[in-house]
């Protein structure tokens, strides 16, 4: 995580990202803008964040490990959005983790400086329920979605929202969990994305060849 301390930039992402306009108080004492490389961790799993997220531009995944080792993807998060608010709000104590898929850039707000005043502001917590509300829909989407397109489409969808520069990376056995489908039956979808030029098999993981053809499978599927 970095720190943007420099006047110009700062006063250019309040300009265009008044975080203010959440809050019925002036919450730019407690708030810092940070970034993160993609792959870097934003929450660290079972950690009590230290901070409110709001991301500001980029993309995160929201996992949970299981007892078993294995790790479950559980969404992803697309800017603009708050990133530990379930922690915030007592839901649960400990985080999950969410990691960066591209370059993320978020306002970090100081939770333990101003906490008492955000859990009392009725500007904040209203904008909170209208954002949960439209988490859970979104939610309800996915999973509908998950049971109504063929595994082609969705892997294709998958594949440009996980993807950063072109590059995507992910395990085969958190995907196939996500997506509801085998292994196998994974393995196979991507041999034949490789085999149709679509995607190139590479030491890093999969570079995508032909990004019209890869969005042209995914059509219909994106909100």
């Amino acid at each position: 995580m970095i720190v943007i301390k420099e006047r110009e930039v700062l006063e250019e992402y309040e300009n265009q990202f008044p975080l203010s306009d959440y809050f019925s108080f002036d919450i730019r004492p407690y708030t810092s803008i940070v970034t993160f490389d993609s792959t870097e961790s934003i929450l660290c799993e079972g950690d009590n964040p230290d901070f409110l997220y709001y991301l500001i531009d980029g993309r995160a995944k929201l996992f949970l490990s299981q007892k078993n080792g294995r790790i479950s993807l559980i969404n992803f998060l697309n800017a603009p959005c708050f990133i530990g608010e379930m922690e915030l709000l007592g839901a649960q104590e400990a985080a999950n983790g969410v990691t960066a898929i591209t370059p993320c850039t978020c306002y970090a707000i100081h939770i333990m400086e101003c906490k008492d005043k955000i859990l009392n502001d009725t500007k904040f917590l209203r904008y909170l329920c209208l954002f949960l509300s439209q988490k859970a829909i979104g939610n309800t989407y996915n999973y509908t979605k998950n049971q109504s397109y063929p595994l082609e489409a969705r892997l294709a969808n998958f594949i440009l929202l996980t993807s950063c520069n072109r590059l995507y990376r992910e395990k085969h056995t958190e995907v196939s969990e996500f997506l509801g489908v085998t292994y196998r039956h994974l393995l196979y979808v991507l041999a034949d994305f490789v085999k149709r030029g679509l995607l190139k098999k590479t030491e890093q993981g999969y570079s995508i060849q032909d990004l019209d053809a890869l969005s042209k499978i995914a059509e219909g599927i994106e909100k």
